[in-house]
């Protein structure tokens, strides 16, 4: 796949929360936007296996395949604690 250049990557406005996003395949990013907000995710790296002679560094394989990616439930969950405050209107502030 060719290498993918955005123009103007900033989708979203600083002063609110993010409602857009550009896609990925396997193959990496694409410049189609998607109307959602990402998931909170992250690739898992795997190491090529460890060759007995030479002793060289194990050095890790570059498909970010779908397969690989984890989501941060952690993140996710207070992502929607904040969008519940937000229209909450900030309480508690």
């Amino acid at each position: 796949m060719p290498q993918v250049t955005i123009e103007n990557p900033i989708l979203n406005s600083p002063y609110k929360e993010p409602n857009r996003h550009f896609k990925f395949s396997d193959e990496g990013i694409t410049n189609e936007i998607t109307e959602t907000r990402r998931i909170s995710s992250y690739f898992v790296p795997i190491a090529k296996p460890k060759k007995k002679a030479g002793g060289k560094q194990l050095t890790l394989e570059s498909e970010w395949t779908q397969d690989r990616v984890e989501e941060n439930e952690f993140i996710n969950r207070i992502r929607v604690q904040v969008s519940v405050w937000r229209k909450g209107d900030y309480g508690g502030m």
